[in-house]
C-alpha cells in the first residue's frame, strides 16, 4: 500500500528560510519550524568599511574613486540559498521527506532555480512566488493552505 508522499513547505526570501515539515489540519497544532537565517550585511555597510578612494603613487598625488569589486551583498544571498539546498539535499538522503513546495520573493526563487541540482529539483512538486516570510505561525500556515489548493 502507497503511502501519502511527505511534502515540506519552503518559505523564503534571500536570507532567511522557514520550513514546514508537512501542513497542519484546520484544528492541528502548528508544528515546529525548521528556521534558518542568511548573513545579513547591506550595501551601505559594506562601502563604509571599504576605502572610497585612493591615491596614484604615481602622477601628482592624483585621487580615483575605487569600486567594490564584487556584490558582496548577492554573494551572501547565493551561500544561504546553497547552505539551504545543501540541508534539503542531505534531509531528502535521508528519506525525511518525498516532496517540497518552494515559496519564495521574485528574487530567491531566481536564485533558487539557479543553484538548484538536478536531484533537489526532482523532488519540488510546486513553486510559488510570494513573500510569506514575515507572517506569523498562524498567518503563514493558513497561508500556505490556501496557496497550495490554487
Amino acid at each position: 500500500m502507497m503511502h501519502a508522499p511527505t511534502i515540506w513547505y519552503i518559505i523564503m526570501n534571500t536570507n532567511r528560510a522557514r520550513i514546514l515539515r508537512e501542513l497542519p489540519g484546520p484544528h492541528d497544532p502548528l508544528p515546529a519550524e525548521i528556521t534558518m537565517q542568511g548573513r545579513r550585511r547591506n550595501m551601505a555597510d559594506i562601502i563604509a568599511d571599504q576605502p572610497t578612494s585612493s591615491f596614484a603613487s604615481a602622477g601628482g598625488g592624483r585621487r580615483s574613486s575605487v569600486e567594490p569589486g564584487s556584490d558582496p551583498v548577492g554573494e551572501d544571498e547565493r551561500i544561504f540559498i546553497g547552505e539551504l539546498q545543501d540541508f534539503l539535499t542531505k534531509e531528502a538522503a535521508a528519506m525525511a521527506y518525498d516532496q517540497l513546495v518552494v515559496i519564495a520573493t521574485p528574487d530567491a526563487m531566481g536564485k533558487w532555480r539557479a543553484q538548484a541540482s538536478p536531484d533537489l529539483k526532482r523532488h519540488v512538486k510546486q513553486e510559488i512566488i510570494r513573500n510569506l516570510v514575515a507572517f506569523s505561525a498562524h498567518e503563514l500556515v493558513a497561508a500556505v493552505r490556501a496557496l497550495v489548493k490554487l
